[in-house]
């Protein structure tokens, strides 16, 4: 009668066993799809951010690009300037 009381006893362990390792299987599935889910998510953003960040790239070029004319003008006219200071006063040699 002994060997019937721990075999019963072992068969309710093994069946909570099971129960507990189908609980962990579902669980870690849903893990992993959430997981997934996340990762495509943040590979959603990442795309989002490089498209962002190339725009405002071809923003700062345009503006670098702007500011390059500028000064290239703003010193032609100081060299204009300059050169009409000299002919209107001369050094004396």
């Amino acid at each position: 009668m002994g060997k019937t009381r721990i075999a019963k006893k072992v068969e309710k362990l093994e069946k909570e066993a099971d129960q507990l390792r189908k609980k962990a299987e579902k669980k870690g599935k849903d893990l992993q799809s959430k997981a997934s889910d996340r990762i495509d998510e943040l590979n959603d953003e990442i795309s989002g951010k490089s498209k962002k960040r190339s725009k405002t790239g071809v923003f700062a070029a345009l503006l670098a690009a702007g500011a390059a004319v500028a000064a290239v003008v703003m010193k032609k006219k100081r060299d204009q300037e300059l050169d009409e200071a000299l002919w209107e006063e001369p050094r004396s040699i």
